[in-house]
């Protein structure tokens, strides 16, 4: 029972292979463009980018399919498609094909992306599902990195077809999902037998929306570094382009080790787990700005992955604390849209924000505001600790 056990808790992480490495073929681009030479950059890298549109399509509608066809089918279709996909991206004779299948690769992700941390919600509670949204990012990280690091080497042996390869993993997870996942429908999930919360009130409605502003903030501000430092590095001659490509892998690393030890930071912290991520993340910025080599920085980056490991499943856990258990993947969505906000809209608040325009001013501001967002919520925690003592000593 135990290994049955854990086989399903692993069959349920590993679907967080494939929502992050979506631009894992980024590295196609050149072989694509060398076969057609026709082909604009903006057509060559729409070919990386255009599953990110789909998926973000399905996640929105996939929150009302999960409750017509349960949970079992979403996964099982979801990575089938996904494994079609990647096979017609693999064989496309030319870019209309190959755009055609990988907006049906996003899609099919789209379809359990946020199954992915709504299931362990649903089917944990207590240390173990605080250690397995740990992992969740983990594996999210592990996807994107590793994806990256496959299709490069699948790159140094093969044309750039192949490189679609990697996505046949999905063969691999509808396997695993079959064998090892039970069904689980969430219009029958009866919340009572948790503690959990029956329905929806005012109160859990704005401490929902709280942790939303704040998951989309810091979430501005991981994609920022993400972006901004390999031309930061470059254009403060700390190193070539390759030394800020590195960050971003240390930045991953550092995501992956947060997500790895959150359940036994959270089992220290507690409540204070938010405060202490997001510090770490304005220090890691505000070191960023600082830094006078790329040591530093990579220091810097490390600090802000390490922060997002951390804050990511604080704030799906906290978030879908509030909602009855039949409605978390409906707010495990909302959630989603906050990253997927973050991500699309980042160049836009970041240009909003920088008063100085330069990437040094930027990464300053930054720390300041995550700095705020750590003040706000440590005086929200000794709030909560003020009013629960009164109420004790009443």
């Amino acid at each position: 029972m135990k290994k049955k056990s854990g086989m399903m808790a692993f069959s349920v992480l590993a679907l967080s292979l494939l929502p992050m490495s979506t631009g894992a073929t980024a590295a196609t681009i050149p072989g694509l463009m060398k076969q057609f030479p026709g082909l604009s950059a903006e057509t060559a890298e729409l070919t990386v980018t255009i599953p990110s549109f789909t998926m973000a399509l399905l996640i929105v509608i996939s929150s009302f399919l999960v409750k017509r066809f349960g949970t079992k089918k979403m996964v099982l279709g979801g990575t089938a498609l996904t494994a079609v996909g990647a096979i017609i991206s693999m064989m496309a004779p030319n870019v209309a094909t190959l755009l055609f299948a990988r907006a049906l690769l996003g899609a099919g992700i789209g379809m359990f992306n946020t199954l992915c941390i709504s299931l362990i919600d649903l089917l944990y509670s207590g240390p173990t599902r605080e250690r397995l949204l740990g992992f969740q990012n983990t594996f999210q990280g592990l996807g994107a990195a590793g994806g990256a690091l496959i299709v490069g080497i699948i790159l140094s042996v093969a044309n750039w077809h192949m490189a679609f390869a990697f996505y046949l993993i999905a063969v691999v997870l509808l396997v695993l999902y079959a064998l090892f996942v039970p069904e689980v429908r969430y219009d029958h999930v009866d919340a009572q037998h948790d503690g959990g919360p029956t329905k929806l009130t005012t109160a859990a409605k704005s401490q929902f929306a709280y942790y939303w502003v704040v998951l989309f903030i810091v979430m501005v501000f991981y994609m920022t570094v993400n972006v901004k430092i390999p031309s930061y590095i470059l254009e403060n001659h700390f190193g070539s382009l390759s030394v800020g490509s590195s960050a971003v892998v240390i930045m991953s690393v550092g995501t992956m080790i947060g997500g790895m030890i959150y359940g036994n930071v959270y089992h220290l912290f507690k409540r204070y787990t938010l405060f202490l991520a997001v510090l770490i993340e304005a220090v890691s910025v505000f070191a960023i700005s600082a830094a006078n080599s790329a040591i530093g920085c990579v220091a810097g980056a490390f600090g802000v992955g390490f922060a997002f490991g951390l804050f990511i499943p604080f704030i799906f856990s906290k978030g879908l604390s509030f909602v009855p258990k039949r409605m978390g993947n409906d707010a495990t969505t909302v959630l989603m849209l906050a990253t997927n906000g973050a991500n699309f809209l980042c160049p836009y608040v970041s240009k909003l924000i920088n008063i100085g325009g330069t990437d040094h001013s930027l990464f300053m501001i930054s720390g300041v505001i995550a700095t705020v967002i750590a003040v706000i919520e440590l005086i929200k925690l000794m709030t909560h600790n003020h009013l629960r003592t009164a109420s004790e000593n009443a």
